[in-house]
């Protein structure tokens, strides 16, 4: 198994950085300045984010499986 290494060189923690962090203050401000019958809104932002994130993560380990067995 491949140790995680948590620079900048590594993609997952650039994307990571570049999508979900401010993805999760988006949320954030959302919750605190919307209407409590639109609040649902920041959760279900967050929580499409987060599935479009690791869905990523996901096919970026096959890919790279891939990529070296051939």
């Amino acid at each position: 198994m491949d140790r995680f290494d948590m620079s900048f060189q590594n993609k997952k923690v650039r994307v990571w950085f570049a999508f979900v962090l401010p993805l999760t203050l988006l949320v954030a401000l959302l919750y605190i300045f919307l209407p409590l019958e639109f609040q649902f809104i920041s959760t279900l932002l967050l929580i499409v984010g987060l599935s479009i994130y690791y869905a990523w993560v996901v096919i970026d380990k096959r890919k790279q499986k891939i990529n070296r067995q051939g």
